[in-house]
């Protein structure tokens, strides 16, 4: 699960239309790194998903570093008027699926782990596993 840092204030700020432009540039990121094998999709608002299938969980981690490092990396500009915009950040948390865990409480703690991520001061990437023996 990955969220946009502060996505609301942004949009807020610079209007839905350099708000849809922001989605697409992060959409394009994680499409590209969470390219097939991977299923990458929007799940809602400025919140993705990622499905890594048969992938360990330090390779989830290092191409959830990779997104969000590329993400915040870029100083954006607003095509209408060429202005800056700054850059934006997201945050990440990933749980890998038990065996026979229902699909429900897979998404449970991934949610959290993003969360955790927020929590811990964002533009940073969690481990469920890890934040359930922090916590």
């Amino acid at each position: 699960m990955l969220d946009i840092d502060h996505f609301k204030n942004f949009n807020d700020t610079w209007g839905h239309q350099t708000g849809d432009q922001v989605l697409r540039y992060v959409a394009s990121v994680i499409g590209r790194v969470g390219s097939p094998p991977r299923f990458a999709a929007r799940f809602g608002g400025e919140e993705f998903a990622i499905i890594f299938n048969r992938e360990s969980q330090r390779q989830v981690e290092r191409v959830l570093n990779e997104i969000r490092t590329e993400v915040a990396s870029r100083m954006l500009k607003r095509r209408s008027t060429n202005e800056d915009l700054g850059t934006i950040t997201i945050s990440a948390g990933f749980a890998e699926r038990g065996h026979g865990e229902a699909i429900h409480l897979l998404m449970d703690r991934a949610d959290g782990a993003l969360y955790a991520s927020k929590h811990s001061g964002r533009n940073l990437v969690t481990n469920a596993d890890q934040a359930a023996v922090a916590a």
